[in-house]
């Protein structure tokens, strides 16, 4: 039996309220999470909106950060492609240009800055060299010192008598002379006869046959004479020819010899060089006043701690002596080993850093003024917008180098040296004064800068020529010395070994010595060897006595260096 439950209204009206209670909560938490959801939609929006609007200002930023970049970028290629082509012209300008450091007068105008450097008084310009239009000349050189030989040209027998009657013609007393001067090579075989004596008497103090003594040799059991060797080691090492190419001119003349002959010659010739070599160096480490270079050299030989065959040939010139060492390094320690502990005196060089740890308080380091003037010769030749502000820095330097031969014309005349070193002292205060100006510029093209950034830390090094007058402004001795080294090591590019190393410094050392003190350098090795080949082939007990200094004025006679 079912139960049927009838609720009454009041009952239902309290459950329909209470489903639209249960309806509103629904509702109600429906909406605030609407709402919070929308807040949250909103905060995002509003920073969504504030990084929006900061995004220009960002985007600006990087904009200018990046085009700050690639400005920078910009300048730094256009300063390398200005420095290329900078580098280009230099290039150019020593492979096919003058090969002079004197100024061109003729000046491009075309896209040069108005800057003008303040100038003091130029030197007048020298006139050209050699002989002046419109003068008289001097006629032809006198040969008189030359040894000479007649040769008698007659006419044919058939040309001595009239052609008409046929009577014969009268000797003149006097004949038309004329000369020429004639160039004849000789290599010829001497065949030495040594006499020989058999004793005719019984005294029995001389027993056998007795023979004259055999021809002093430079090399025992050697073919060569000594003026043959002399010629050899003159053409080698004095004249910079190959060893080949001397071997061929020998061939032409009849003379074949063998590069191995040669060089066990030269080997031994090394030997006996060697004493008077170590003679000229250790003279040359007392003298007051020297000048020195380096320049590449090769060696191919293979030494352990060395890499690659560039070696360094430096070379030291004093009143003396003209040195050259070989050393595997460009360092430091050459020139200190060859100074000695603590050299006094002046220096002159370039500006290579290694000279200047050499400097002290008795010894002084004069700086080279020619390297000056190339820094603005080099900015005038690449840097076009540069040509007028290194041309006035050429003038001035041009103007310090004016001023100072004057002073030197006068050296004797104390008031006219007196004058003329006040002018030139003058000059350099109105020099030191340019540059220190133009470097307080904020407008210097960087390249201008460092020539006179350089100047300036050289300063104290560039004035020792004014207190000491006998010191030259320029290095241009030892360049001029390393010349011929170039060029051998441009003909014959440099040494096979060590042993041939040392023989070439000693070679160029006694060759250049020979020059440097007015000798002919071949009479001067040959009288050596001559000395050397009658001792036995070794070098002679007298060394001393063939250096230059030590030479009797009848060996510097008969020595001297031709005229």
């Amino acid at each position: 039996m079912h139960t049927v439950i009838v609720e009454s209204p009041a009952r239902e009206g309290y459950t329909e309220t209470r489903k639209e209670l249960v309806q509103l909560r629904f509702e109600s938490s429906f909406y605030k999470t609407q709402h919070r959801r929308a807040l949250e939609r909103e905060r995002i929006l509003r920073v969504k909106v504030k990084e929006l609007e900061a995004t220009p200002q960002r985007l600006e930023d990087q904009i200018k950060v990046l085009t700050s970049g690639f400005q920078k970028t910009i300048e730094e290629q256009k300063t390398r492609i200005e420095e290329l082509k900078a580098q280009n012209a230099w290039l150019k300008q020593r492979l096919f240009g003058r090969q002079s450091e004197q100024s061109n007068k003729d000046q491009d105008d075309k896209d040069i800055d108005d800057a003008v450097v303040p100038t003091i008084e130029k030197p007048q310009t020298k006139r050209p060299r050699g002989q002046q239009t419109g003068t008289a000349g001097h006629g032809r050189k006198s040969h008189d010192h030359l040894p000479s030989i007649e040769i008698i040209h007659d006419l044919k027998d058939n040309e001595k008598s009239c052609p008409k009657c046929g009577l014969a013609f009268k000797l003149f007393p006097t004949t038309a002379d004329c000369e020429d001067i004639h160039y004849e090579v000789r290599i010829m075989r001497r065949v030495h006869k040594r006499r020989s004596y058999l004793p005719t008497c019984n005294c029995g103090v001389v027993t056998g046959i007795v023979t004259a003594a055999p021809a002093p040799k430079l090399i025992p059991k050697g073919m060569f004479t000594v003026e043959l060797w002399a010629h050899i080691l003159a053409e080698k090492f004095l004249f910079q020819r190959p060893m080949s190419r001397l071997l061929q001119v020998l061939g032409l003349e009849g003379l074949r010899i063998s590069q191995g002959t040669i060089t066990g010659g030269l080997q031994k010739i090394k030997e006996i060089v060697h004493p008077l070599y170590i003679r000229m160096l250790e003279h040359s480490r007392h003298a007051h006043h020297r000048h020195m270079d380096e320049t590449p050299w090769k060696m191919f030989a293979t030494i352990d701690g060395k890499v690659g065959y560039r070696w360094w040939l430096w070379v030291s010139v004093t009143k003396d002596t003209v040195v050259y060492i070989l050393d595997p390094t460009r360092s430091s320690r050459v020139p200190k080993e060859y100074l000695g502990k603590d050299p006094k005196g002046i220096l002159s060089v370039d500006r290579y850093v290694v000279y200047k740890t050499l400097a002290s308080e008795d010894f002084k380091i004069s700086y080279c003024w020619g390297h000056v003037r190339r820094d603005y010769v080099r900015i005038h030749d690449a840097y076009p917008r540069q040509r007028l502000w290194a041309q006035g820095w050429i003038n001035q330097v041009n103007t310090i180098f004016h001023l100072n031969n004057n002073r030197l014309k006068v050296l004797a005349d104390k008031e006219n040296f007196k004058t003329a070193d006040k002018a030139l002292r003058q000059g350099l205060d109105i020099f030191r004064q340019s540059y220190v100006k133009e470097l307080a510029s904020d407008k210097l093209h960087v390249r201008a800068r460092l020539a006179l950034k350089s100047l300036a830390e050289h300063w104290d090094g560039l004035l020792i020529f004014v207190d000491h007058p006998e010191i030259p402004m320029d290095n241009n001795l030892s360049e001029r010395k390393l010349r011929e080294a170039a060029l051998g090591r441009k003909n014959y590019y440099g040494s096979g070994a060590t042993w041939s190393g040392d023989l070439t410094v000693a070679l160029f050392t006694i060759f250049q010595t020979a020059k440097h003190n007015g000798l002919d350098p071949i009479k001067y090795l040959t009288a050596y060897l001559h000395a050397a080949a009658n001792n036995d082939g070794k070098p002679p007990n007298n060394v001393d006595d063939f250096l230059p200094w030590h030479l009797s004025s009848e060996q510097k006679t008969a020595w001297q260096l031709p005229v």
